[in-house]
């Protein structure tokens, strides 16, 4: 990785296009009992170093790391959000002002070297080579590619992602793979329209990721093999150490308990013929039942508190709005706010 002072002009690739990336890695780690997420080791690297790698293979200029300090080492930057625990909109936010801050100082270097000496000045001030890249501070495009540094498989995710914006068209505002539904994370954005995004929001401190994609036109592309599987459980972290092995599908190994849904990818026609079988079935409209909302609701309790508590949350939403305490939208709109905020440990 090159040194975070080098000059803008030095890091874009062929293309115009230029990387930095920020890797989250401030949460509270609360479904692992606090053991910190990046510290876990899958293979022989620990989980933040497997992100750290995954940046600069795609070419990052400069990786910041939002967190705690002590997790890396230059040149890789430290960051962390005030007050810490902030979420992962506010950790971009203080990833992206690290950024800021790195760009102000490399600019008022770049001016000091270029002030002439005054026995120089008048030579300088008529070289048309001076005039020529004066100005030529930054590449025609910049991304900033997010991180979590609970991805076993962040390489991969980041080379698909970085791929698809080497190739995408100038009106694409960022990128985020998906699965059967968009995963919000990682994503690759341009660095301009996540500023915008993050200044249209306000406080991003417990913002969701949900409300700052409402400020964007993300592109998805296909995750082509559970590229966006993370570490939130001790059952994840022994899955994630686990080998994977040949399947015998005459004599599938049985699951177990609490395991989540199957990884592999539905399309939404797919979804669209098992709701209109199962409406029908159940005697309802298929057009009554808002699959986005239940599905963005499912995913952000699976995030937040456990797979398993995804069919059961939707469920209990569906009851509350049934009873008539408030809206689908009202209601699913507390019950990630809550699921946000969870911790293992808090008392019943």
């Amino acid at each position: 990785m090159s040194d975070s002072s080098a000059s803008w002009s030095s890091m874009g690739g062929d293309d115009g296009l230029a990387f930095d990336a920020i890797i989250l890695a401030g949460g509270r780690s609360s479904r692992l009992g606090g053991s910190p997420k990046a510290e876990l080791v899958i293979g022989s690297r620990r989980l933040v170093d497997i992100a750290v790698d995954a940046a600069s293979a795609v070419g990052a200029h400069r990786t910041v790391v939002v967190g705690p300090d002590g997790l890396v080492t230059a040149p890789v930057i430290t960051a962390r959000e005030q007050p810490p625990f902030g979420g992962p909109v506010a950790g971009l936010a203080a990833g992206l002002a690290a950024l800021d801050r790195l760009d102000a100082d490399a600019a008022a270097s770049a001016r000091s070297e270029a002030e002439p000496e005054p026995e120089t000045a008048t030579a300088t001030a008529t070289d048309p080579d001076a005039d020529a890249t004066a100005g030529r501070t930054e590449p025609a495009d910049h991304w900033v590619l997010a991180l979590t540094c609970d991805l076993p498989l962040a390489a991969a995710a980041a080379a698909e992602l970085v791929a698809a914006a080497r190739t995408t068209t100038g009106a694409t505002q960022g990128i985020c793979l998906d699965d059967g539904r968009p995963q919000w994370l990682p994503t690759v954005y341009r660095r301009d329209v996540l500023a915008r995004a993050l200044a249209e929001l306000g406080d991003p401190h417990g913002a969701s990721m949900r409300a700052l994609a409402d400020h964007l036109a993300l592109t998805t592309i296909p995750d082509p093999g559970g590229l966006t599987i993370d570490v939130d459980t001790w059952q994840d972290v022994e899955r994630a150490r686990t080998p994977a092995e040949p399947t015998d599908e005459a004599s599938p190994s049985p699951r177990a308990e609490g395991a989540g849904m199957p990884n592999t990818s539905q399309s939404p026609e797919s979804l669209d013929r098992w709701l209109a079988a199962l409406a029908t079935e159940l005697g309802i409209e298929p057009a009554d039942v808002p699959i986005g909302e239940i599905l963005d609701l499912a995913r952000d309790v699976a995030h937040g508190v456990a797979r398993p508590a995804a069919p059961l949350s939707a469920f209990v939403v569906g009851l509350a709005v049934g009873a008539g305490n408030g809206s689908l939208a009202e209601l699913s709109a507390r019950a990630t706010a809550l699921a946000e905020g969870w911790s293992s440990d808090e008392p019943a």
